[in-house]
């Protein structure tokens, strides 16, 4: 088997949107591991149409000639083409710093990437019907070696210079851009989530709070959800799928997805972890923490709105529900 990497250079860009790209959507499993033997990978599947529960992404599971697991990817939009770009950058600054293993890109054009599926399971798995199926993680109990891992890999994370993934093309998005995003996807969403006065007031109350907002940036995945975490037969991280949404910006982000999951005992312990493993905190991160995430729904709601994907808004519905039950 034949293995050829195209991936973006490391060089400093700040326009990986406008490098000129030959895209066109992919449409078929075969199209797809054809493109994929175009680069040089010969792949099997037994499988007839895509993995579809990424949004950004269409997937196929599949092994090569020696029997090894692949995952091979082409992207749903043009937009997703810009965003690869940027994640093939990131993966190459994050691999060798991390006390975790990430995907290692073999094939990266922008129509395929392909590489060596990771060992280990997902906290988390979906099924159409019967929903979340958790994994070597209990999320209303998680052990304390999950915690202490998490904490050391974002430790390890937030410890990366800011220089360098700047110069690597990481995008940045300062804190007033983080409480205008906020801002925005609150009002564009609000008609279609309707969120009740007293959570609305809760979201004003913590755009305008300065006291708990960070001051300073840091490496973040963005979407640390538990479908992203990567665990062994004891329970412990080993490794992060899916950096696309990473970017040096608020530092709570990453806190923010972990108390949606696991809840505020998890998050105390876990931060408790992070700052004995080096990472920076500060007074306010666990109340940010816990703001950021009441307000998640509104973030998804926008994007649901903009793609006009009805699933992705009734999934905001559902999160939104369980935070107006949880706030009492």
């Amino acid at each position: 088997m034949t293995e050829r990497t195209n991936t973006p250079s490391t060089a400093p860009s700040n326009t990986p949107s406008t490098v000129p790209s030959s895209f066109a959507p992919i449409d078929s499993v075969g199209a797809l591991l054809d493109a994929a033997r175009r680069e040089g990978l010969r792949l099997v599947t037994s499988h007839a149409d895509f993995d579809r529960s990424g949004l950004a992404f269409l997937v196929v599971h599949a092994h090569d000639e020696d029997g090894i697991p692949w995952v091979v990817r082409t992207p749903r939009r043009l937009a997703e083409v810009a965003s690869a770009r940027v994640e093939a950058r990131v993966l190459a600054l994050v691999a060798p710093r991390l006390p975790v293993a990430v995907p290692d890109w073999r094939v990266h054009t922008d129509h395929v990437i392909a590489y060596p599926r990771l060992g280990d399971v997902p906290a988390v798995s979906f099924d159409p019907e019967a929903g979340p199926r958790w994994s070597r993680v209990d999320p209303a109990a998680p052990s304390e070696v999950f915690i202490a891992s998490v904490a050391e890999a974002l430790a390890a994370l937030q410890r990366v210079d800011a220089a360098a993934a700047r110069s690597a093309g990481v995008p940045v998005k300062s804190i007033d851009d983080a409480r205008q995003l906020h801002a925005r996807a609150m009002d564009e969403s609000r008609a279609a989530l309707a969120p009740p006065e007293a959570l609305w007031a809760r979201w004003q109350r913590w755009l305008a709070n300065d006291a708990i907002w960070p001051r300073d940036l840091a490496l973040v995945h963005g979407d640390l959800h538990p479908g992203h975490m990567l665990l062994d037969e004891g329970g412990r991280l080993t490794g992060i799928l899916d950096w696309t949404e990473a970017h040096i910006g608020d530092p709570s982000v990453d806190f923010a997805l972990f108390v949606g999951a696991f809840g505020k005992a998890a998050l105390d312990a876990c931060i408790a972890r992070f700052e004995a493993a080096g990472g920076t905190t500060w007074p306010g991160l666990a109340a940010h923490a816990g703001e950021r995430w009441a307000a998640f729904p509104a973030i998804a709601a926008k994007w649901g709105v903009e793609s006009g994907d009805e699933g992705v808004i009734a999934h905001a519905r559902n999160l939104l529900a369980g935070i107006v039950a949880e706030s009492g």
